[in-house]
């Protein structure tokens, strides 16, 4: 066996046998009942979920929405002091996108709008998705992103 192999043995007993069930399910229940917000929005066609879950000073949210749900894009969107030399924060942000979808403008307004009022890394990832959705159900899901990113 090489070290790799060795080390990932010993990591697997050593959690076999220091971890119980009930450790992991103690820590399940507290992200869920204490760390993850969602936000919903009713929208005139459909609904709008955003999952955000609180890492130290970081954040992972999550978009899902439509009647096809899915992860269209990841943004994440780190702070940094602004070109404009006035002591404001900025993000620069890297996006990594599905072939054919537009997710990037809900996730990148989101992950830049927490990045900028929190600052803190932020990665948004997830997709919304209507089958033939026209450009006033485009908007409304736009407006409902903006309304939703000032809770958050």
């Amino acid at each position: 066996m090489d070290g790799t192999s060795i080390n990932s043995e010993k990591l697997i007993n050593y959690v076999e046998n220091n971890l119980s069930r009930n450790e992991i399910q103690i820590e399940e229940n507290q992200i869920n009942n204490s760390d993850i917000k969602v936000y919903k929005k009713e929208l005139s066609f459909s609904k709008i979920k955003i999952y955000v879950l609180k890492l130290g000073n970081d954040y992972n949210i999550t978009i899902s929405g439509g009647n096809k749900p899915h992860i269209g894009t990841s943004v994440l969107a780190i702070p940094r002091p602004s070109l404009t030399g006035d002591e404001s924060i900025s993000a620069t942000s890297s996006v990594m996108n599905m072939v054919g979808h537009k997710d990037e403008q809900i996730c990148r307004y989101l992950a830049e709008k927490v990045c900028i009022n929190k600052n803190a890394v932020v990665l948004c990832s997830g997709g919304f998705h209507v089958d033939n959705i026209s450009k006033n159900g485009i908007n409304e899901v736009l407006q409902a992103v903006k309304e939703l990113a000032v809770m958050i």
